[in-house]
């Protein structure tokens, strides 16, 4: 799900254009922003970290190893003991008194570069820069130290994550595919220039976040420079319909396309990962072999055999089920219509409206949430079927209902079946706020994941899906230390992930309630 554009004035639009080519087009501007700095704690280069009695999560096992030292140096998790150590001038000791530890958590299916708003108000421009800023730092202070980025305006991107090596500013390690590799007209089923001509401007600025190829040798040319700027993968989108309401069919692939991306794909050593919500774009996906599915079909229960064939074929999957709950609007409806309304969707409204009646300042700008909320009494104001064409580009809220019907039999299913099961949020996308992987974490467990299984899809099984299971995604030897500290025992309490009580990043230790998100 991409981002869900306002109609706006063409002089409304003007002045967005002009105030993106002064903040993208200028990099002292862009680095600018109210967001206070942190300077995290370490160690000087070959110097060690001694974490010491902590309880370590064997995230692989599902069991704790008790009171340990962790040996950190250069970045690196050295070695793992019960030793008390002996430190050197220029070492540091952090004493964990028996708290536990988790690898550092992986957002498996996020948009870096998107603030998570309904509806862009130009007048609040200032306000959105600094929100794509607090993106990256919300995730640090919610125990996140890697993220999946899954269709991004890739100037802008590139610049945050510049920023962030630099250690200008407090972020996660960033994977990501750039640009959507999607065909003109398809999925998100926008174009800019049809809400106006200014639009294209600031996507000049930005980059386009999406490819949309409109013949064979465009799809070449695109592939390859969207390649080049360093994507690790190829994010496609599936489906035939559209998930915007009052919006049916949309342009798909033709076999011509998908074989030239699969190719391409394989010979550039990039995996594959494809957007689907319907059994069309599931098939499509299984028969090509996509390396990863994102999201969850609303169309279709899952048969056994098919379930097997994705088995099979070792294709993973990134559920996003809270993606299912925060699209599913009641708003849009008088009445909830009653084939929604079973016992684990009720549940799944109640915890919807307390997320969204509560006061969400750590996850977004106060302004974007309150104009979120404001934007949801768009639906009944001019109907489901009339949105589209009267340019109010709403999620279809009948999709995610869907969803919530028979994503958690398709997904237990996959599980049962072995497959291999990430945690994402989509956040960015409107309502969906960055720093909230705990939601996608506590939902899997509603949904009937252990406590233990719900630790390996937002660490290892991530680590496996986005290709780094080497290096990140348990607390081993040789790998990043990238660790999570908890207040309590996680296989017991998985509602500890909601507030970490600190967290390491290449060695590197983040106080997080030190972490300000405004000044």
């Amino acid at each position: 799900m991409d981002h869900v554009f306002h109609n706006m004035t063409r002089r409304q639009l003007l002045q967005t254009a002009t105030a993106s080519a002064l903040v993208m087009g200028t990099p002292a501007l862009s680095g600018c922003s109210s967001l206070p700095k942190y300077q995290p704690s370490g160690v000087a280069k070959s110097k060690a970290l001694y974490i010491i009695h902590g309880e370590v999560v064997d995230v692989v096992r599902g069991v704790i190893l008790h009171d340990r030292t962790i040996v950190v140096r250069n970045g690196y998790i050295e070695a793992m003991n019960d030793q008390i150590p002996s430190p050197r001038e220029g070492d540091m000791v952090l004493d964990l008194k028996n708290k536990f530890v988790i690898p550092g958590l992986i957002d498996g299916h996020c948009h870096a570069t998107m603030p998570g708003e309904s509806v862009f108000n130009p007048s609040g421009f200032l306000t959105t820069m600094h929100q794509l800023k607090r993106n990256y730092v919300q995730q640090i202070k919610h125990g996140v130290t890697t993220v999946r980025d899954m269709g991004a305006m890739p100037k802008v991107l590139h610049n945050f994550i510049a920023q962030i090596e630099k250690g200008e500013l407090t972020g996660p390690r960033v994977v990501y595919c750039n640009s959507f590799t999607n065909i003109y007209r398809g999925h998100p089923s926008i174009d800019p220039a049809d809400v106006s001509i200014f639009l294209p401007m600031g996507a000049a600025l930005t980059g386009d976040m999406s490819l949309w190829f409109k013949d064979t040798k465009e799809l070449a040319e695109k592939m390859r420079e969207n390649s080049s700027r360093g994507a690790s993968f190829i994010k496609l989108t599936m489906d035939k319909k559209s998930c915007l309401a009052g919006k049916s069919e949309i342009p798909v692939y033709t076999d011509e396309h998908l074989n030239m991306i699969f190719d391409f794909a394989q010979k550039s050593n990039l995996a594959t990962s494809g957007h689907v919500h319907t059994k069309f774009g599931f098939d499509r996906a299984l028969q090509k072999g996509i390396s990863s599915m994102e999201h969850s079909i609303a169309d279709a229960v899952l048969t056994e055999k098919e379930v097997a064939a994705m088995a099979k074929k070792k294709i993973a999957i990134v559920p996003t089920m809270i993606i299912g709950q925060m699209l599913a609007a009641e708003e849009a409806y008088a009445e909830r219509p009653g084939k929604y309304r079973t016992d684990f969707i009720d549940r799944e409204m109640e915890i919807r409206q307390e997320y969204l009646n509560s006061l969400l300042d750590d996850y977004t700008e106060r302004s974007i949430h309150e104009s979120n909320i404001a934007y949801l009494e768009t639906y009944r104001k001019y109907g489901l079927d009339n949105l589209y064409q009267k340019g109010k580009y709403m999620a279809n809220p009948e999709i995610y209902f869907n969803i919530l019907l028979v994503g958690p039999g398709n997904l237990m299913a996959m599980k049962d079946q072995g497959i291999l099961i990430g945690c994402g949020t989509d956040a960015g996308v409107p309502l969906a706020y960055h720093g909230t992987l705990w939601r996608e974490m506590e939902m899997l467990g509603r949904i009937g994941f252990t406590n233990a299984e719900i630790l390996q899809c937002a660490t290892i099984n991530n680590a496996k899906i986005i290709g780094m299971a080497d290096k990140i995604g348990s607390v081993e030897l040789g790998k990043y230390a990238d660790l999570t500290i908890l207040q309590e025992n996680p296989l017991i309490k998985i509602e500890t992930c909601r507030k970490p009580q600190m967290v390491i990043k290449n060695g590197e230790v983040y106080d997080t309630d030190k972490i300000k998100l405004n000044a």
